[in-house]
């Protein structure tokens, strides 16, 4: 499932930000019928390790701004983990290593901070409304603990990486890719001189990583996509190059 072309991206942020609102909806819905054990309160998933786009980090800079809290997201910024580095390659890259029969070896994937993400407040997310995609896709089928590591569905799986590369991918003429906590610093200018931060470029979809099953339901979604979005180029383009079955 390689491309014929680069598939066109979304011009300007606005068209951006609609979107990626369509993308949060249309996987909303198809997700919703999952028996997860996940319930309010429950945050097991919710550390530093959460990945977006600086698209989604500027929704959550303009969330704060539109409340006046900019004091209260520098504080949030300061709890943080001191930079300890972020996945080394962005799901895109990593899709284009696979496809190309690239190697990709344990240390390049980079490292992982699961701290308890800066926005819990009593095991509640304050930025709940505006949480990344990252967020949005968590789940498991079985109650997390200490002992016990989420489960999902394989297909789940399957659409949460693809949802997850179409978003990097509509970022991928000059936006940016990086943990949660990195990405708001940077965004914020909240830099400082003993802070490691990883900032990689977002990337353009090289192609999917699917077994033929799920082929036809991302089909079906990238359709739906495609109508809700009233034709948008962006998802034509995306079916056209990706996915022809």
């Amino acid at each position: 499932m390689k491309p014929h072309r680069q598939a066109h991206i979304a011009a300007d942020m606005s068209s951006q930000k609609e979107v990626l609102g369509l993308i949060y909806a249309v996987y909303s819905r198809w997700a919703e019928p999952f028996p997860l054990a996940c319930k309010k309160g429950c945050a097991t998933c919710c550390t530093q390790s959460v990945t977006m786009t600086s698209m989604e980090g500027e929704a959550i800079l303009d969330f704060v701004r539109s409340r006046s809290r900019e004091k209260w997201l520098h504080e949030k910024l300061a709890g943080a983990s001191s930079g300890k580095g972020g996945p080394g390659r962005t799901t895109n890259r990593f899709a284009e290593d696979c496809l190309a029969g690239r190697a990709v070896d344990e240390a390049a994937l980079g490292n992982w901070d699961f701290t308890p993400c800066v926005f819990l407040e009593e095991s509640l997310c304050s930025i709940y409304e505006v949480r990344p995609f990252g967020c949005r896709s968590f789940g498991s089928l079985v109650e997390c603990t200490a002992d016990r590591a989420a489960e999902i569905a394989p297909i789940h799986l399957a659409v949460n990486t693809v949802f997850t590369q179409i978003i990097e991918h509509i970022e991928s003429d000059g936006g940016t890719w990086a943990t949660m906590t990195d990405m708001l610093h940077s965004l914020a200018g909240n830099q400082t001189g003993s802070r490691r931060t990883q900032i990689l470029q977002a990337r353009p979809l090289p192609g999917f990583l699917l077994d033929p099953h799920e082929v036809r339901v991302v089909n079906h979604l990238l359709r739906q996509l495609y109508e809700e979005s009233g034709g948008g180029r962006i998802f034509g383009d995306l079916i056209d190059n990706f996915m022809s079955i």
